[in-house]
Order: structure tokens, then sequence, then C-alpha cells
């Protein structure tokens, strides 16, 4: 017979705890997703998905008798009308049904629900097996309880989003740490299905171009100009057949999109968002919309109905466009500091603290493994990157088109700050650190998890 030793007790222990806390998880998830069905009216963005529905209904039903290109394209994803993306009215056009809205939109809904769920359930085992317990759940509460559960009383393709756009993140940081094709491909596909979603991920694929193209030119300088030694994975080839792949696994799934825009407003990529965010508030946007809702009458604006930056700046100064900007980030603030904006800067606060006492407190390292990636600031700088430019542009864009989009951050950045404090305490470790610091941030982790578990926990129990 075996002896049990504790290390199978921990290992027991700890994959117990996990699937107990799990359980109460999804209870708590369940229950509050299926109680927080709206009663009322189809809002406007609803409205827009449920038509796009209804158009793509007949997408699917080809027509084989003359052509078999023309319908095989017909039913990929492509319908948009400008403001909605083609994804989700495809995805709820398999389960229309005409006859019965109240009963279709009932399913589209426990769709969204079986979705998110499964995916934070393979979200959390991940974690658990690369984290410790605490960052596993906390990672999960934060992406289910803040950034998923609010989008699936909702007919909007606001849950694929988020699923599509926390995998573009990974993907993206995966590719700026190993450089790997295969992962450059990945990340195209899960931008593009991001896309297809909501068009909000285009500044993340365009930074991730930016970064890592600066980086490879980095590495071929570094390799042919400076004296090293060792091996340089940031090959010139490599990132160019890279960005190839990306843009072709891009191309391939948003092309039918980019058709059909271009025919209906003469852009691949058109959005009326682009346009609209340089007026003034809602009510001039939701006109300027109306009265241009083709490529022909977008054509022929006169110069001064057009929408840009310059136009902006040239009716503006520049202290009305600083007080835009921050009365945005207030409303943002406000809207987030308590729900899930709060668990962030409490993260960022445990980083930092953790790099302070590592660099302070702990040798210096004197091997590899007791070293940061050396991707790390590549990483860091995109990551700040990127959530500065989206939450600057959902600031301004919150003057004249008040949207939930900013909350896609949440888990992302709830995910990198608890990889890059998992990856300091590790490294501490190996420097000999004091098994204080291990248990100061356990302890810290620990409370953040059982706030959200009591608070949500007693909501769930007395709606």
């Amino acid at each position: 017979m075996p002896t049990v030793t504790r290390h199978h007790l921990n290992f027991w222990l700890r994959w117990s705890l996990f699937v107990i806390g799990m359980v109460f998880f999804v209870t708590i998830y369940v229950g509050k997703a299926l109680n927080s069905a709206p009663k009322g009216r189809w809002t406007l963005e609803e409205e827009r998905h449920l038509n796009l529905t209804e158009q793509s209904v007949a997408d699917l039903q080809p027509e084989f008798t003359r052509s078999f290109s023309e319908p095989m394209k017909r039913m990929m994803p492509h319908r948009t009308d400008g403001l909605t993306q083609p994804l989700w009215p495809w995805v709820a056009a398999w389960m229309h049904d005409s006859a019965d809205l109240p009963v279709f939109r009932k399913r589209t809904q426990l769709f969204q629900l079986g979705l998110t769920l499964g995916f934070l359930i393979l979200l959390g085992i991940t974690c658990a097996r690369n984290f410790t317990l605490p960052a596993a759940f906390l990672i999960v509460l934060i992406a289910g309880l803040h950034g998923f559960l609010p989008t699936l009383s909702w007919f909007t393709g606001a849950a694929l989003f988020h699923v599509f756009f926390l995998l573009s993140w990974v993907a993206c940081l995966y590719a700026l740490q190993r450089n790997s094709l295969w992962v450059y491909g990945l990340s195209g596909v899960f931008g593009a299905l991001a896309y297809l979603s909501e068009d909000r991920i285009l500044p993340l694929l365009v930074i991730f171009i930016l970064i890592s193209t600066i980086r490879a030119t980095w590495g071929w300088l570094k390799a042919h100009w400076t004296p090293h030694d060792g091996t340089n994975q940031w090959l010139w080839r490599n990132h160019l057949f890279g960005l190839i792949l990306f843009v072709s696994c891009f191309g391939f799934i948003t092309g039918s999109r980019m058709v059909e825009a271009r025919a209906n407003f003469g852009q691949g990529l058109f959005s009326y968002i682009d346009h609209v965010r340089w007026l003034e508030d809602e009510s001039s946007a939701q006109t300027w919309i109306r009265k241009h809702p083709n490529a022909t009458t977008l054509k022929s604006l006169p110069l001064e109905e057009r929408a840009n930056l310059q136009i902006y700046m040239g009716t503006h100064t520049q202290q009305e466009a600083c007080a835009r900007l921050q009365m945005g980030l207030q409303k943002l603030w406000q809207r987030y500091s308590l729900d899930g904006g709060s668990h962030i800067v409490g993260l960022l606060i445990v980083l930092i603290a953790l790099l302070t006492i590592t660099w302070c407190g702990t040798p210096r390292a004197s091997h590899a493994g007791q070293k940061l990636h050396p991707e790390t600031m590549t990483t860091v700088f995109f990551t700040i990157i990127v959530s500065l430019t989206m939450l600057l542009i959902a600031a301004w864009d919150s003057a004249v088109w008040p949207s939930d989009h900013s909350r896609t951050l949440l888990a992302p950045l709830a995910l990198s700050l608890v990889w890059a404090s998992e990856s300091v305490l590790r490294r501490a470790r190996r420097r000999s650190s004091a098994k204080l610091i291990t248990y100061a941030y356990l302890t810290v982790l620990w409370f953040m998890v059982s706030l959200d578990f009591v608070l949500y926990g007693k909501t769930f129990l007395n709606p």
C-alpha cells in the first residue's frame, strides 16, 4: 500500500477547496444571471441586433441551385449596420424563433450563460494549475461577477466580446514573450472573433503590432551591432512571417464583414463610432447617424457636417478637450470603483509591494531562474499602453456614446496583475525570501476573495 505523503495531502486539500469554491461561485453566478433578466422592452441596441439576426436567418438557408460560392460566402457572419457587428446576430440566427420572441430571447440568454460559465470553469482550472488558490479564485470572481455577469441579460455581442477579448489579450502576451508563429496566428484568430463581436478590439491589435515590431527591430539591432552571449528569439524573419500569419488569419475571418461594410459604407473597417466621437453629445450623434445611413450620403457630406479630429480641434480649445476627457474618466471611476475597479487597484498595490520587497529585501539574482522573464518589459509596456489607450477612448466616447465596453478590461488586467505578482513571488522564494512575504500575499488575496463571496452571497440569498 503506497504511503500518503504531505505532498499528496496538500494536493487533495487544494483541489477539494477549489471544487467547493467553484461550486459556490457557480451557484451564485447562475442564480444571479437567471434573476437579472430585463423585464422591459428591447433597447435600441438590442433592436439593431435583432434586426440583423432576422436578416441572417435567410443567410443560413442557402440555395445552391444557381451558385455554390455565393451562398457559402453569405453564410459567413458579415451583416453590419455600421454600429452592430455580425457575430452575435449570426450566432443568434441559429436559435431564432420569430413566432415567440420572449422564448427566443430566453434561449439566447441561456446560451450566453452556458458559454461564459464553461469558459470561467476552464479559466479557473487553468489558473489553479499555475497560480496560488486564492489568486485563481480572484481571477474567476473578477471575470465572472464583475465582467461577464452584467452582460448576460442583454441581447448583444458583449458576452462574446468579453470572452474573445480576454483570449486575444492572453495570446498577444504569449506572442510577445515567445515570438512563436502559431501564437501569432492564434492572436489573429481570437482578435478577428473579438472584432466580429465588437469593434473595440482594434486598438489592442494595432498596439500589439507596433510593440512587437519595435521589439523585433531592437532584437535585430542588438544581434548585429552589440556583443552578446547566447541566442536571440526575436528574429526579424520570424516576426515578419508571424505578422503575415496574424493578418491572414484576421482577414480570412473578418473578410466577409469588411466586404459588406465597404459595399454599404465605402470602408472595410467602417464604424459610425469613429465619426460621431468628435460630436458634442449623444443626441447629435444619433441625428448624424440617421442622416447618413449609407455610402452615398457619407461621400456627399458637406465640409461643415464632417466629423473628425482635425475639425473638432479647429472648433474647440485644448482646455475644452481636456475637460471632456477628465469628465469621462470621472464617469468611468464612479461606475467601476466599486464594481471591480477596487480589486484592480488592490492587485496593483500588491504587485508594487512585492516588487519593492523583492528589490530591497532579497539577495540579487545569481542565475536565470531568479530573474524575471527576459521579455517582462515588453509585456509591461503592452499592458500599460493598451489599458491607457482603451480607457482614454472610453472616457472620450462617453460624452456621445455611453457604453459598458471598458468593463472588458477588468478580467485581462486582473489576470495580468496576478500573473506578474505570482512571477515576482516565485523568484523571491528562489532568492530565499522570508516566508512572511508569502503569508502576507496569500492573506491579502484571501481577504479580497472572501469579500466578494460574502457580498455577492448576501445579494444572492437576499435579492
